[in-house]
């Protein structure tokens, strides 16, 4: 049954970025003329192309029978809220909806959510490594049988060395910080306007569930299929983190900001991230 969850739920996490990434990459091509090149359109569908192929191959092998963890189940579970949130907004702006809510929490119900959040994946991490024998690399450090460490870390499902280890806590941490200047921004739109935008709030959320994904998997053997995905993953989060960055400190001009260049009129359909009401 577990397996079964996890499996599923990565397929259509999967399906969900990738589907995502194609819409985002097409917006970003067909409305340049329009609007100009859109830096966190690029980004999101560089993030998109590494993350919705890792999810659906790490849901197919599930499937097939790879180990699963309870850390892994209650983490998958956990990024589906934000996940469905986001992606439901997403859908009803392109059949024409109103794409958007303003949500009205109060700063104590946030920063109380905000905190359970931190202690619940604290607590995951710590299990995790400790089910994937991560007190190994203390043995590594302070010992001369490092060799021999790491292969007990290895045989155990974990290897603190591996190229999988290192590019999982690489894109931890970019998709982590991702998260934090979002987070920032929808902080200063409350003080600002005095609500909260579901679509910014959701999608937040998706790139700090996204991290701790990225974490748990980290403590597992992954294949090498996953690790190819995870490897373009370095790049893009790379990209994506100084574009959202030079967004955050206004440094560039974006959809978000940018007048339109080229037409008279605004096209149709504006992207979820473009300026008003919409934007995150």
């Amino acid at each position: 049954m577990m397996s079964l969850v996890i499996g599923l739920s990565n397929l259509a996490i999967g399906l969900a970025y990738a589907g995502l990434g194609v819409l985002s990459a097409w917006e970003t091509i067909s409305l340049h003329r329009y609007r100009g090149w859109s830096r966190f359109g690029i980004g999101f569908s560089m993030m998109a192309a590494s993350c919705g192929p890792h999810h659906l191959v790490h849901g197919w092998h599930v499937l097939q029978g790879e180990s699963v963890s309870w850390p892994m189940l209650a983490v998958t579970v956990i990024g589906l809220p934000a996940g469905l949130i986001f992606v439901l907004l997403r859908l009803e702006t392109m059949w024409g909806g109103q794409g958007e809510r303003l949500v009205a929490v109060s700063p104590q119900r946030a920063v109380l959510l905000a905190g359970a959040f931190t202690v619940v994946a604290g607590w995951l991490t710590a299990w995790a490594f400790v089910q994937a024998g991560g007190d190994d690399l203390f043995q590594v450090l302070c010992t001369s049988a490092g060799f021999v460490a790491s292969t007990a870390a290895r045989d155990a499902g974990n290897d603190l060395t591996s190229i999988t280890f290192l590019a999982n806590v690489f894109v931890t941490v970019t998709y982590g910080m991702v998260g934090l200047y979002l987070a920032d921004h929808q902080v200063r739109r409350r003080l600002v306007s005095g609500a909260w935008s579901l679509s910014g709030v959701a999608l937040t959320g998706v790139f700090f569930t996204c991290a701790q994904m990225h974490l748990i998997d980290a403590t597992t053997r992954g294949n090498g299929l996953m690790l190819v995905f995870d490897l373009i993953g370095v790049p893009a989060s790379v990209y994506f983190l100084r574009v959202v960055k030079q967004l955050h400190n206004d440094s560039v001009m974006d959809w978000n900001r940018r007048p339109l260049v080229g037409a008279a009129a605004a096209p149709a359909r504006p992207s979820p991230w473009s300026g008003g009401a919409r934007s995150v």
